[in-house]
């Protein structure tokens, strides 16, 4: 009887800690769609002023992706300064896009919409490409941008239609999430 205990205990430890990176993933996403939206937003209505906000989204989609990655460090073979320096190479290349971007705007090559399009599509890309690293939440966050910058450069009134996808996003994320735990706990043990 006494045998039982540890086991109840570890395996409560390991179903807080499960619905508390949960909860940390599924918060993470929807403030990276809807930091997402008010920088579409910021930039449809005030172009020349948008450079400070992508500037702003890079840093915080870093300390999404780190934060998410330092909730899973126990399943990776990774140390966490391997972990932030990836990230901080990841992101800081990103952030370096931005601003050739920008320069491009002050050269004159391109305006602030030409700019702010490319932005999205160059976040859209990073964002994507780091769902390798952080999971496949960074990977429906990366489509959802890729889709917005569509949306941006092809239909005049995309506010609304961009509300309601994000809102398909966060409803898709959740049903998927809760098929992947229904599927894991249907998963037979393994004989040892």
């Amino acid at each position: 009887m006494s045998d039982i205990k540890p086991l109840i205990s570890k395996i409560n430890n390991h179903a807080n800690t499960f619905f508390s990176n949960l909860q940390i993933e599924e918060t993470i996403l929807f403030v990276i769609i809807l930091l997402s939206i008010i920088g579409v937003a910021i930039t449809d209505y005030a172009p020349s002023a948008s450079w400070a906000y992508w500037i702003f989204m890079t840093a915080a989609l870093c300390t999404c992706a780190v934060v998410i990655e330092k909730a899973l460090l126990h399943r990776k073979d990774v140390t966490f300064t391997k972990l932030v320096i990836t990230q901080l190479i990841h992101w800081g290349v990103t952030l370096l896009a931005i601003i050739v971007s920008f320069s491009f705007v002050s050269s004159g090559r391109i305006t602030y919409e030409g700019s702010g399009l490319i932005i999205l599509l160059i976040l859209s890309l990073s964002t994507f490409l780091d769902g390798y690293h952080v999971g496949w939440r960074f990977y429906l966050a990366g489509v959802f941008l890729g889709i917005t910058t569509v949306l941006a450069a092809y239909v005049e009134e995309f506010m609304w239609i961009l509300f309601a996808i994000g809102m398909a996003s966060l409803f898709f994320a959740s049903y998927l999430e809760k098929y992947l735990t229904t599927k894991r706990l249907e998963k037979p043990k393994q004989p040892q």
